[in-house]
C-alpha cells in the first residue's frame, strides 16, 4: 500500500508503528559488487514488503536495509496491532527464506530485528514532495524497541502488549531507556503466537478476570436450544446416540448486539459450559475477517483449518497428512475411497490446500495427486462446482455429527463473504438428509439490516446494553469491590451498558489512577473523564474509518458540537475551513454543503452511530446525538487542535444568534476551547487538560 499526496486526512491517530532491521547488510555489502548488492536488497524487500501488506500494513519508508511501516494510518483495522505484530513474525521468516535461497554468497547469515510499538500520533505530510508519515513519541520508541531487539527477534512495547493481550507467548524484558523519555521503557520479546489465545496471567499486569454478569436470561435461551437439538445427550463417543430421525434438522441461533455487547464472551461462556457438559460435544470455530470479505467460502476454509488443526504456515507436506489423516478418524461407513477421495479434493479446493497436490516436492500420493487434475477437469462448471462443495460439506458434517453432537461458531457474520453465507444457509434449510447440528452465529446489527432473510432462517437472540449498577460491576470485577460505591458507581456509567467498555475502562484505571490499589477519587475521576482505553480507541477508530466520506465527515464535524448537535451547527462548522480529507466546502454554494452533511448524517443513523432526536427545545434545527460518548470522543479526538480552532469559533457564532441561555452558556464554551486548541497547536501547554 503506498500513499498518493494529500490524498489521507491530516490527523491525530491511535497507530501501531513497526521497525524493522536487516543485521549484517552493511558488512556483506563491502564484499559485494554494488549490482549484486542491488539485485540482494531488491530481492529482500520484494519478500518482504509483501509479508507487510499481506498483513495490512501501511510501508512509510525504506530505510537502505531497514523498513519503516504503520497500522492505524491512513486507515484503522479492528486489530492493527496484532496484524503488525503477526507481520513482525513473518518478516523474520520471509528473509530467512529468501537468503538461503538467493544464491549470493553470505546472504545466509543475514538476520532481521524487529520492534513494534502502539500509541498516540499526528498523521500528515512532510517534505517538498509532501510524504505522508507518523510523527510522535510513538514512533521514537518503536525505533528504540528494535535497536535492542536480538536479531532473529521481534520485541513490542507495553502498549502493544495490551492490544494484543493474551494472543502471543512474551518474555519480559529488562526495561530500557528511549531517547527523549524521563521514564524507562517496558520491552516484551515475542516468542510465538497462541494457537488458542487466551487470558495469560504472566502477560501483563492489565489482563485481569472477570466474571460474565448480566446474561443470564440469553444464556438460559442457549441452553434450551441446545437441549432441543440434542435431546438425547447421554454417553460418550463410544456409545452411539440413539434418537428418533423425524425430526432432526439444523439449529441456528444469531446473537445480535454492537461492538462489545458480549456476543463472543456469552458464546465463550456457553462453549466452556458445554465442553464440561459432555465429552461428545465437538466444537468447531470460524469467524468473518475484514480483509478476506470478498474471498469465496473464506469462513468455511478457515473452518475446515481448525476442524484438521492445520495452521496457516504448516509445509504442503505437514497439511496434506494431517488433512487425510483426518478423513481416515471420521469416514466410518460403506462408502466408497472414491467418494471420500472426491470429498477430500472438494473440500481441500475450498481449505486452500488443494493446489499443492500436484507439487511432486509434498511428496503426496500419485493417486491423489491424479485425482486432482481430473477433479479440476470435471469441475469448471460455476453450478456444478458450487453443488459438489455443498455436497461435500454436507458429507463432511453428517460424519462429524454422527456419534457427536455437532456445534459449529460462525463469530463476525458482518465480515462473511456471500458464497460464505449462501452455504451456510443452505446447510440450515436443505431437504437432503438432514443433520443434527447446533449453529451459533454471531453479528452487528448491520448485518440483519442489510440481510433480513436471516431473521427466517435462525432464531435471532437481541444482546442489549447492561444496566451497570454498582452491584453488577462489583460482580462481575471483584477485585473491585475496595471501591466506594459512589466510584463503582461512576465506572458503571461511563460504560453506558457495554460490558467491553467497562472492561476496557477498568484495565485502564489499572494501569492509571488505581495502580497498586491505591484508591483516589479524584484522579480516578479525572481519568474517566479525560482518557480513552486505547485498545477501545482502536476499536471505534476502525469504525469510523469504515464510513462513507461524507458520514465521516460528517461525524468528525458534529464531535466538535458535542455528545448531542444540530445541523445547523454541523453546516456552520463545515463551511468554517476544509476538513483536512475532505471535499473543501469553503466557497461552495450552500445547497451543495447542505446535500453533503445531510447525506452524511443519514448515513450516521443508518451506521447505528447516531440518532436524531424530535422536538429540540433549543431551534428550529434536527437534533441529534451519537449513540455513546466514546464514538464522540473518539472522532473528536482525530481533529487536529488547528482545525479545532475555526470549528469551535464557528460552532460558537452559530449559538449566539439564539437567546437560551443554555445556548449562550455553550457558545462561550466553545470559544473557550477553541482559545485553548490554539494555545495547543503553538505548544503551550500551560493550564490544559489532555484533549481527547
Amino acid at each position: 500500500m503506498s500513499a498518493n499526496p494529500l490524498i489521507f486526512p491530516e490527523e491525530r491517530r491511535l497507530a501501531t508503528v513497526l521497525f524493522a532491521d536487516v543485521q549484517g547488510f552493511t558488512a556483506l555489502a563491502e564484499q559485494l559488487d554494488f549490482e549484486t548488492v542491488s539485485d540482494l536488497i531488491k530481492g529482500i524487500w520484494e519478500r518482504l514488503d509483501k509479508a507487510i501488506e499481506n498483513h495490512t500494513g501501511f510501508i512509510d519508508k525504506h530505510l537502505g536495509d531497514g523498513v519503516m511501516a504503520i497500522w492505524g494510518a491512513p486507515f484503522a483495522g479492528e486489530n492493527d496491532a496484532e496484524q503488525a505484530v503477526l507481520a513482525g513474525l513473518d518478516l523474520i521468516k520471509a528473509l530467512d527464506e529468501y537468503c538461503e535461497s538467493s544464491g549470493i554468497r553470505g546472504a545466509e547469515k543475514l538476520k532481521l530485528r524487529v520492534g513494534v510499538n502502539t500509541g498516540q500520533v499526528f498523521a500528515g505530510y512532510v517534505g517538498t514532495r509532501r510524504e505522508y508519515t507518523v510523527l510522535g513519541d510513538t514512533v521514537n520508541v518503536a525505533s528504540r524497541l528494535e535497536q535492542i531487539a536480538e536479531a532473529g527477534t521481534v520485541v513490542i512495547g507495553e502498549n502493544t502488549l495490551r492490544m494484543v493481550a493474551g494472543g502471543f507467548r512474551v518474555h519480559r524484558l529488562e526495561p530500557t531507556a528511549a531517547k527523549g523519555k524521563t521514564e524507562l521503557v517496558q520491552p516484551y520479546r515475542v516468542e510465538g503466537r497462541l494457537l488458542f489465545p487466551a487470558v495469560d496471567q504472566g502477560q501483563g499486569s492489565d489482563l485481569i478476570i472477570s466474571k460474565m454478569v448480566g446474561r443470564e436470561d440469553e444464556f438460559n435461551k442457549l441452553k434450551l436450544i441446545y437441549d432441543r437439538c440434542f435431546p438425547h445427550t447421554t454417553g460418550s463417543f463410544a456409545e452411539p446416540r440413539s434418537a428418533p430421525k423425524q425430526g432432526i434438522k439444523p439449529a441456528m441461533v444469531i446473537l445480535n448486539g454492537d461492538v462489545g455487547i458480549g456476543k463472543t464472551r456469552l458464546s465463550a461462556e456457553f462453549i466452556n459450559f458445554l465442553v464440561n457438559l459432555s465429552d461428545i460435544n465437538v466444537i468447531i470455530s470460524t469467524r468473518g475477517l475484514v480483509k478476506t470479505s470478498k474471498e469465496p467460502f473464506s469462513m468455511w476454509r478457515l473452518l475446515l483449518l481448525n476442524c484438521f488443526g492445520i495452521l496457516d504456515d504448516d509445509p504442503a507436506q505437514a497439511s496434506h497428512k494431517k488433512w487425510t489423516q483426518g478423513f481416515e478418524r471420521i469416514w466410518i461407513g460403506d462408502d466408497t475411497q472414491a467418494e471420500k477421495t472426491e470429498v477430500m479434493l472438494q473440500l481441500g479446493k475450498v481449505a486452500g490446500l488443494s493446489d499443492s497436490w500436484n507439487n511432486p516436492d509434498t511428496g503426496i500420493e500419485q493417486e491423489l495427486s491424479e485425482s486432482a487434475s481430473s477433479f479440476k477437469e470435471n469441475y469448471t462448471d460455476d453450478d456444478k462446482y458450487l453443488q459438489g462443495i455443498f455436497c461435500a460439506i454436507h458429507k463432511l458434517l453428517s460424519l462429524l455429527g454422527k456419534n457427536r453432537n455437532l456445534i459449529l461458531l460462525f463469530d463476525d457474520l458482518q465480515f462473511a463473504d456471500r458464497e460464505s453465507l449462501q452455504l451456510l444457509a443452505s446447510i440450515i434449510t436443505t431437504d437432503k438428509t438432514p443433520i443434527r447440528i447446533m449453529i451459533i452465529g454471531g453479528a452487528r446489527p448491520e448485518f440483519l439490516k442489510t440481510n433480513t432473510q436471516w431473521h427466517n432462517i435462525a432464531r435471532v437472540i437481541n444482546l442489549n446494553p447492561l444496566d451497570l449498577t454498582t452491584e453488577m460491576v462489583s460482580r462481575a470485577y471483584p477485585h473491585l469491590r475496595i471501591l466506594p460505591e459512589s466510584l463503582l458507581n461512576e465506572i458503571g456509567q461511563h460504560a453506558e451498558g457495554n460490558p467491553y467498555f467497562l472492561g476496557e475502562i477498568i484495565k485502564s484505571l489499572l494501569k492509571g489512577s488505581l495502580h497498586e490499589n491505591i484508591v483516589d477519587p479524584q484522579a480516578v475521576r479525572e481519568q474517566l473523564s479525560s482518557q480513552i482505553p486505547e485498545p477501545l480507541r482502536a476499536t471505534l477508530q476502525a469504525r469510523m474509518d469504515n464510513l462513507s466520506r461524507e458520514a465521516r465527515t460528517a461525524a468528525l464535524l458534529a464531535s466538535v458540537v458535542g455528545r448531542v448537535f444540530w445541523v445547523g451547527a454541523v453546516l456552520a462548522a463545515a463551511r468554517s475551513t476544509p476538513l483536512p480529507g475532505a471535499t473543501p466546502l469553503i466557497k461552495v454554494p450552500e445547497t451543495v454543503i447542505d446535500r453533503f452533511i445531510q447525506g452524511g448524517l443519514r448515513q450516521m443513523v443508518l451506521a447505528d452511530l447516531a440518532f436524531p432526536r424530535s422536538g429540540s427545545k433549543f431551534s428550529d434545527g434536527q437534533e441529534y446525538f451519537f449513540k455513546n460518548s466514546y464514538l464522540r470522543d473518539v472522532a473528536y479526538s482525530l481533529i487536529p487542535n488547528r482545525n479545532r480552532v475555526q470549528y469551535h469559533k464557528a460552532v460558537a457564532e452559530w449559538m449566539t444568534q439564539f437567546d437560551d441561555s443554555a445556548f449562550q452558556s455553550m457558545a462561550r464554551e466553545h470559544e473557550h476551547k477553541a482559545e485553548t486548541s490554539a494555545k495547543i497547536s503553538l505548544g503551550d501547554l500551560s493550564k490544559t487538560k489532555p484533549q481527547k
